[in-house]
């Protein structure tokens, strides 16, 4: 019974998540059961409670309320509408999950067990059991990119490179609540294969950040510069040595797609020079308000021929909501990571850090909002203040008791 009653909400997430590319009249599956779920979580946070917010989530709110308010929202407010639902999930889970979740032993149940999942769920598509329907895997002729139960494949590279650096990250801790520590290392093995198989350079990218925070020492000392040396020296030849006799990883790193060399970085300057000349063409209005996503798309396209945001979260925010979205983006990141430093002293602080750099290095290289990757940034951020706040607690009974010795 208990077993049942932790695989039934997964196999539920896996339903949700894998049917999500599914067409439902205009839209998509994906977008129409985050409705339900956006409609609860305003019904809790903003009707129901009344708490004190972090900075970074009031520059959330503020970046979400920002979608409605562009220069093309007349035209395309459907877009606009959408985009406000997808950047609100963020902030509204976060406070929810502060409010609702027990402390920090359930809290990292729940963070391991979904880590653990997202590998696990690749298991029936590395066998053959199910195919991806992750709609760019099938634009490649060459080879087979791994899509999983996601959208597309950058989100597959970026969900389970997170997980696999959450689960490493508890197994290096040697976390309490690791159960089976062999067979969480044999997970840990499979997720990296997993993210190999995306052939996304972000998701490398992630990784390589990742493990850089995670294992960055206290203090340095000779032993921990030969690790260092050699866990660097051993990733450079396993790079070097897959450009050399796997065709498929070659083709991947330099973007070599269906025989053919691509524009550097997939077309990435194209599209920011796009983005950056539709803003500095506009009026006051939309140079500060932006011409909202479908104008974005549309210039772009006209450009490239391909309509696409910008590949980067800066000039996605420029084109799409002008200074004042730059703004709040470049506010929101100030604020977390003022928010993850005061809390330097927790035992979390390294791995938020990691999450907060390998969030960074998405949103220069992509950009966007990705729902699997926000429900991991909810939950390791609410852990890290759950930990502030149990030694803020300690603290503060700490000096009554010192009080009370003094006064006796």
């Amino acid at each position: 019974m208990k077993i049942t009653k932790t695989i039934l909400p997964y196999l539920f997430i896996f339903f949700l998540i894998y049917w999500g590319p599914t067409s439902v009249g205009p839209t998509t599956f994906s977008q129409v059961w985050k409705l339900p779920l956006f409609g609860f979580l305003i019904w809790q946070i903003v009707v129901i409670r009344n708490r004190e917010k972090p900075g970074f989530i009031k520059w959330s709110y503020a970046r979400a309320a920002k979608n409605l308010v562009t220069g093309g929202f007349s035209v395309s407010y459907v877009a606009g509408i959408i985009d406000f639902v997808r950047y609100m999930m963020f902030p509204l889970m976060y406070e929810y999950a502060a409010l609702k979740l027990k402390g920090p032993k359930n809290l990292d149940k729940i963070l391991l067990g979904f880590a653990q999942f997202i590998i696990i769920s690749g298991i029936p598509f590395v066998l053959g059991l199910l195919q991806t329907k992750a709609k760019d895997a099938l634009l490649y002729k060459d080879f087979d990119s791994y899509g999983g139960m996601f959208q597309n494949t950058h989100g597959a590279a970026i969900t389970t490179t997170t997980a696999v650096l959450i689960l490493l990250a508890f197994l290096k801790l040697k976390s309490s609540i690791i159960k089976y520590k062999k067979l969480n290392y044999a997970l840990l093995v499979f997720g990296i294969y997993l993210i190999y198989l995306t052939f996304i350079r972000t998701g490398y990218a992630m990784f390589f950040i990742g493990l850089v925070f995670i294992f960055m020492p206290k203090k340095l000392s000779i032993k921990q510069i030969v690790s260092a040396l050699v866990a660097i020296a051993v990733l450079v030849f396993g790079f070097f040595y897959l450009l050399e006799t796997n065709e498929t990883f070659y083709n991947r790193i330099f973007d070599i797609r269906n025989g053919k060399q691509t524009a550097a970085g997939s077309g990435r300057l194209l599209f920011w020079k796009a983005s950056f000349d539709l803003w500095f063409s506009g009026n006051m209005f939309e140079i500060f308000f932006g011409f909202g996503y479908e104008g974005l798309l549309d210039k772009i396209g006209e450009v490239t021929g391909i309509r696409v945001y910008a590949h980067n979260e800066f000039f996605t925010q420029l084109g799409q909501n002008g200074l004042l979205g730059v703004t709040f983006f470049i506010g929101y990141l100030i604020s977390l990571f003022k928010f993850i430093w005061k809390r330097r002293k927790m035992p979390s602080y390294r791995l938020s850090l990691a999450v907060y750099f390998l969030y960074v290095s998405l949103m220069l290289t992509q950009g966007g909002m990705w729902f699997e990757l926000d429900v991991f940034m909810v939950l390791v951020f609410v852990k890290l203040e759950f930990e502030s706040a149990i030694f803020k607690k300690a603290v503060e009974q700490r000096k009554v008791l010192q009080g009370t010795i003094k006064a006796s």
